[in-house]
């Protein structure tokens, strides 16, 4: 079975459910790491510019955050 996600797949955002700052929809990126744990799977993300100043990692949940490749 191949990997959800590799370093250096292009995402772009669906969704962030951080309650303080959230990445809007839209925002893309590249991903630098990805941490596929059943139960909370993680996705570091070096964000493009405006938000390339960003260090929030997605974590990707049923009914959390979403994100798709581009």
């Amino acid at each position: 079975m191949q990997p959800e996600f590799t370093p250096g797949d292009r995402i772009k955002v669906i969704l962030c459910t951080d309650e303080h700052d959230p990445i809007p929809a839209g925002a893309t990126g590249t991903v630098t790491h990805w941490n596929p744990h059943p139960l909370i799977r993680q996705l570091g993300v070096a964000w493009d510019t405006p938000h390339d100043h960003r260090r929030l990692m997605l974590v990707l949940t049923d009914g959390g955050d979403s994100v798709t490749r581009i």
